[in-house]
C-alpha cells in the first residue's frame, strides 16, 4: 500500500465481479443504487450507498458459462455503463447462437428499470454480432458513454489477431 491511500471494503459476496458502473446522479436515500457490478456468469448486482448488494438482473446468459478456469470459463457478462439521461444500463455479454456450440458471439443489451434502478424490468439486445466469434477473455471488455452522449463499445479481438486489422470486422475495435 502506498502512503496516503487506504483500502475500504464497500461490498462483498460478489461472484466473479468483472466491471463497475457508478450511477451518475444517485439518489439520497441510503438504499438507492450507488453503483452496479457485472458478475461474469450472468448477473448484475446493485450496490447501495450502505454497501448492501441486491440482484438487479440474473440469468442474462443463454448458455452454461461454467467451464475450466482459466479457459472456457472466462466467457460471460463483462462491460457495463449507466446511461445518464434514463438510468438504463448497457451491459456487454456473449451469446450462444444454435446450432453453433463451439463459439460464442458478442452482444450489447439495454436493461431498463421501473423501480428506481433496483431491479431490471425489461431487456433489449441493441447490438449483436452473429458472425464475429470470440474466445475466452477476448470479448467486449468495456462500455462507456462518451462526452458526446454516445455509447462506446470496446470490442476484443476474439482471440484472433487478423480481424483487428480488417475494417470489415468489428473485432479489435472501439465502436461508437
Amino acid at each position: 500500500r502506498q502512503p496516503g491511500y487506504r483500502v475500504d471494503l464497500v461490498a462483498s459476496d460478489l461472484q466473479l465481479p468483472v466491471n463497475v458502473a457508478f450511477v451518475p446522479s444517485p439518489g439520497s436515500d441510503p438504499a438507492d443504487p450507488f453503483f452496479y457490478v457485472t458478475e461474469l456468469y450472468g448477473n448484475v448486482q446493485a450496490v447501495s450507498r450502505t454497501g448492501v448488494v441486491s440482484a438487479y438482473a440474473t440469468g442474462l446468459l443463454n448458455f452454461d458459462p461454467l467451464g475450466s478456469f482459466p479457459g472456457s470459463g472466462e466467457k460471460g457478462l463483462t462491460g457495463i455503463t449507466v446511461e445518464p439521461a434514463s438510468g438504463d444500463l448497457f451491459v456487454a455479454a456473449i451469446e450462444a447462437i444454435p446450432p453453433e456450440v463451439n463459439n460464442h458471439f458478442p452482444r450489447v443489451m439495454r436493461l431498463h428499470s421501473t423501480d428506481g434502478g433496483h431491479t431490471m424490468a425489461s431487456q433489449n439486445t441493441i447490438l449483436d454480432f452473429p458472425n464475429e466469434p470470440v474466445g475466452p477473455s477476448h470479448q467486449i471488455s468495456n462500455l462507456s458513454i462518451g462526452p458526446d452522449g454516445k455509447l462506446y463499445v470496446h470490442m476484443g479481438d476474439g482471440l484472433f489477431t487478423t480481424p483487428a486489422l480488417d475494417l470489415n470486422s468489428a473485432r479489435g475495435k472501439i465502436l461508437r
